[in-house]
This record gives structure tokens, C-alpha cells and sequence, in this order.
């Protein structure tokens, strides 16, 4: 039987990458980065069970880990119907929203560019010094209008606002963004790098021939984005098999020894 039209049109472009028929900072691509690395990635995980693909990229990959109990209680196999990409909303488009029995996933892309809206707006008695104080107003940055547009797509179900960057920027942007406390109240404000996802698909545990050729796929095109990351930490201590985050702290110490008497003006040569 033949796929459907619209998905191998997707699977095209997506192999066209691959195979460095599309450039891969994009410059002969006519949809934006985040459009189409949202319908690739997003687009062909629709394809296989929620349970055996994106439910377990998520589980591994969340961040605040509390939120994969959330993940954890979904139970789909066939999801391709709950998936909307781009739907319109008064406050904008977010990239997807997924709606289960239970749950609503909002999902919010980032490649190469940042934020698309923001201003100075804190809801944080904490922060008059960087942001200007007010009381619960509505603020334009673009995961706080996205966050309504989550809220009331969701009724009475979990609701979760997915910020999906580079590993470094999901970092700083969650960091802004709850100091501010710019989301909406009955929304749940997470993030998974792609550095996360990659991890994810790699530690799939499929069967499925078909499904191998997505995850394999999926794989090889975040590798070529630059998503892939430094692995083979000697790590001290009880580590769970799940997606870690580690930074390096920058600590030089330099001590002299020197029994002279240091005089102002003077040069000086040490060894």
C-alpha cells in the first residue's frame, strides 16, 4: 500500500537533508528552520506508536523530571489524529498541539533563532532590578501567549508547554521564563533539547522494521544538525540510564611562592 502523499513529501525532504541535497544551515530551503525540522522530526514520529517512540523519548528526556509521571499515565499507540501542527490562534501559532484523553501537549520549536516576542514583564516580586514588576499582566514574550493558547485548548486535562531548543538555550530560556513567572497557572512549563530527543531515539527499543527506518532516519538528520553530544563521562557516584545535562566550571588557581620582596613598578619574571 502506498503512504500517504503528504508524508512522503515530508520523508523527501527529510532523506534530501541527509543526503546533503538540502544545505544544512537551510539556505535554499523556502519554509523556515523550525517549520521544518518541527514537521520532520514531529511529522514522521506521528508515524509510530506514541507508546514505543515519543512517550519514551519524553519519559527519558523531560525536564522537570516530576513531568514524566505526567508522560508515564499516557497510554497511545495510534496518535497521528491528535497531532495538529501550526493551528491558529488569536496569540499566534504554536508549532503543535497534541491533545489526548487526559493530557494536551503544547510544543514550541527553535533551531537557529530565539524567542520571536518578548518584553519586560515579571509576575516576580524578586526581580524589579531586571524586569518591571506588575500585577499578573499578560505578557507578549511568545511561550507566555503560547502558554494561554495551551490553557485553553486544555479544559479540565494536564496541560504542558514543551520548549524544544539546543540544550544550552532550553537552559536559559526556562531559567527567564519562571523567574518571570510569565506562564499560565494551570500550565506546566518544560523543555527536552534535541540533544535530549537524539538521545531518546537512540535508545529506542524497536521492532518494527518500518519504525527502525524512522528512528534511523530521525537520528542521522539531528547528527547532521550538530545535535549530537560528548558521551563517556567518568562520573562518581549512582547514574540512573536517563538524559543527563553536565557543565564545566571554569577554576584556574595560580599560587606564587616567592620569598622576595615584590616593589611596586618593577618588572618581574617568574618560572
Amino acid at each position: 500500500m502506498r503512504k500517504p502523499k503528504k508524508y512522503m513529501k515530508r520523508d523527501e525532504s527529510m532523506i534530501a537533508e541527509i543526503k546533503g541535497k538540502i544545505s544544512s544551515t537551510g539556505s535554499n530551503l523556502n519554509d523556515r528552520l523550525e517549520d521544518d525540522l518541527t514537521g520532520n522530526v514531529f511529522g514522521s514520529l506521528r508515524y509510530m506508536s506514541f507508546n514505543h517512540g515519543l512517550k519514551q523519548i519524553l519519559i527519558q528526556g523531560i525536564y522537570p523530571r516530576s513531568l514524566s509521571k505526567i508522560i508515564e499515565n499516557i497510554d497511545e499507540d495510534e496518535w497521528s489524529e491528535f497531532i495538529e501542527f501550526w493551528p491558529y490562534d488569536k496569540e499566534g501559532e504554536i508549532d503543535a498541539l497534541i491533545k489526548f484523553e487526559n493530557t494536551i501537549i503544547g510544543i514550541e520549536v527553535k533551531y537557529l533563532s530565539g524567542i520571536s516576542s518578548d518584553d519586560d514583564v515579571s509576575n516576580s516580586l524578586g526581580l524589579e532590578g531586571e524586569f518591571t514588576t506588575y500585577d499578573n499582566v499578560k505578557s507578549v514574550n511568545q511561550l507566555s501567549r503560547e502558554s494561554r493558547i495551551v490553557s485553553r485548548s486544555g479544559n479540565n486535562k494536564n496541560k504542558i508547554l514543551l520548549f524544544v531548543a539546543d540544550g544550552e538555550a532550553c537552559r536559559e530560556v526556562y531559567k527567564n521564563i519562571k523567574a518571570r513567572n510569565i506562564i499560565e497557572n494551570n500550565v506546566e512549563f518544560a523543555y527536552i533539547s534535541w540533544q535530549g530527543i537524539l538521545y531518546g531515539l537512540e535508545n529506542l527499543k524497536i521492532n518494527n522494521v518500518y519504525e527502525k527506518v524512522i528512528v534511523s532516519d530521525l537520528k542521522n538528520l539531528l547528527i547532521k544538525k550538530g545535535f549530537e553530544s560528548f558521551k563517556d563521562f567518568i562520573i562518581e557516584g549512582n547514574v540512573e540510564e536517563k538524559w543527563y545535562d553536565f557543565g564545566a566550571v571554569k577554576k584556574n588557581t595560580i599560587s606564587f611562592d616567592v620569598k622576595e620582596t615584590i616593589e611596586e613598578a618593577l618588572y618581574y619574571e617568574f618560572s
